[in-house]
């Protein structure tokens, strides 16, 4: 039997806990019938499998996110980032700029199945041991899919039953894609330890979140507020308590780890954050080095100017930059001026005296479960609930600085809600103050039918039918015998 061999560039030891829980890189010829047997093995296999991803998502894949936001979409004439901004479909060089993002998901999906494939062959690994790493496996692959199918709709599906098919594989539907993402999930909950072995991996917990996302995509709202409660009610997780503004950074600061945590990607000196780079102005105050400074705002927009000055949110995200430290807005467009308003830059992830950038990347905290829940609980039921209204406000008076878990000032009420679709409107609204740069408010508008009318209403902006997908690489066209380019391209490209 021919012996197939691949070069694993990637964290050998990642699972090796060291003094900051993170590894060395190491490369490694691996022979694959040999490598899936001890746990050392196995564990620098599944290195691979969110090494790609992570590389990638702490900058092109949050910058490309963001750019398509009120706060984000202000053109400053960079072809690599405007065609996103516009929102009238992808030039050719933001399509381009896409591919890798395509290509290191589908390597994470590769290197997943591998693991999946092999670990059941191993002579030395228990069954326990086989069952958790198959399930954590099957959560990277499924982490890898869930981005691929909100960004590109229905993808080829590959699995370890015809990963190794020569012709590829044809375009499945959206619904199929996310059928084995469910699969995958519910395994890995069922089957992933209580408590992660090193920060970074993936817990039961973890799994159960990204199911409750998961299901609220699919509009399966009953079950994302059950999966979301689970979580909720397990009490492993709360909000960090915040009383001035910075004190965000113990949960956004390069050091920072908390009970909020639930999933994040995480960042060392030997393999960096792009956070920096892709959320910061070219010259900023706040961190010892540049961003590219693809983000500006300012503080006559509309969005802006709604929310309260009092929530420490907006204090921490943001800061009035210098006016010749930021790009100019260009096209003229009045809902972007440049005169008559003061600039602003992003400081969300801000380390004044570092020139190193180590930000974890938040991908499930616990805010988010509270406003899953609060959101999938209404539309569950029809109406909003007294239990999502309160996890509503449990993140809410946290903005504010007072006791998540107490009565406040600031509560919202039932009575400010006549209908569910004003209460939904309240929660996506929450969400786009609560998750700025983190990749989640484009995704929002998109699942919650608000994309036009938000872009509409704040920014101006016509978005085109056909941005809400983004093209199929060409590449992919070329390589996969099984998907047509006549028939298997997104619509409008």
């Amino acid at each position: 039997m021919k012996r197939l061999i691949f070069n694993l560039t990637f964290l050998i030891t990642f699972f090796v806990v060291s003094c900051d829980n993170m590894l060395t890189e190491s490369p490694k010829d691996l022979v694959v019938e040999d490598f899936y047997n001890s746990t050392a093995e196995v564990e620098s296999a599944l290195a691979a499998s969110i090494d790609p991803v992570r590389g990638r998502m702490s900058g092109w894949w949050i910058s490309t996110l963001d750019c398509h936001t009120v706060w984000g979409a202000g053109l400053a004439g960079s072809a690599n980032f405007d065609s996103y901004k516009s929102m009238n479909g992808l030039s050719s060089v933001g399509a381009s700029n896409l591919i890798p993002n395509w290509d290191v998901f589908y390597q994470s999906i590769r290197n997943a199945n591998l693991v999946i494939a092999n670990v059941p062959n191993s002579e030395v690994l228990s069954e326990e041991q086989k069952t958790r790493f198959l399930a954590e496996a099957r959560f990277f692959r499924s982490f890898a899919y869930f981005q691929l199918v909100r960004g590109w709709g229905g993808v080829p599906i590959y699995t370890e039953e015809n990963m190794d098919q020569t012709t590829g594989a044809p375009r499945a539907t959206q619904e199929e894609v996310y059928n084995l993402i469910t699969n995958d999930l519910e395994f890995a909950e069922n089957n992933l330890p209580n408590e992660p072995p090193v920060l970074g991996r993936p817990d039961m917990w973890s799994a159960k979140t990204m199911l409750a996302d998961v299901y609220f995509f699919q509009e399966r709202y009953s079950d994302a507020a059950t999966k979301a409660n689970e979580v909720i009610q397990s009490g492993k997780y709360s909000l960090v308590e915040v009383t001035v503004p910075d004190d965000f950074n113990n949960l956004f600061g390069m050091d920072a780890n908390s009970n909020e945590e639930i999933f994040y990607l995480k960042y060392n000196q030997q393999s960096t954050s792009g956070l920096v780079l892709h959320t910061m102005p070219i010259d900023t105050p706040w961190f010892g080095s540049n961003g590219y400074g693809i983000f500006q705002w300012h503080d006559g927009a509309q969005f802006y100017t709604e929310w309260n000055d009092d929530d420490f949110r907006k204090q921490f995200n943001w800061y009035v930059a210098d006016e010749d430290k930021v790009n100019p807005f260009i096209g003229s467009d009045p809902y972007f001026p440049n005169e008559g308003v003061n600039k602003l830059a992003p400081k969300k992830y801000n380390a004044p005296e570092a020139t190193s950038s180590t930000f974890d990347l938040p991908v499930y905290r616990y805010a988010d479960v509270l406003l899953i829940y609060a959101e999938a609980s209404a539309r569950a039921v029809g109406s909003p609930t007294a239990e999502g209204l309160e996890a509503l406000n449990m993140v809410h008076r946290r903005a504010y600085g007072h006791n998540p878990t107490e009565p406040s000032p600031v509560d919202l009420s039932l009575s400010d809600y006549p209908d569910t679709d004003s209460f939904i409107d309240r929660v996506v609204k929450e969400r786009g103050y609560e998750f700025q740069f983190e990749g989640k408010r484009w995704f929002d508008l998109k699942r919650s039918g608000r994309v036009f009318e938000v872009m509409e209403e704040y920014i101006g902006r016509e978005v085109a039918e056909k941005h809400l997908l983004w093209p199929i690489p060409e590449e992919e066209f070329d390589l996969n015998e099984a998907m047509d380019p006549s028939t298997g391209q997104n619509p409008g490209y």
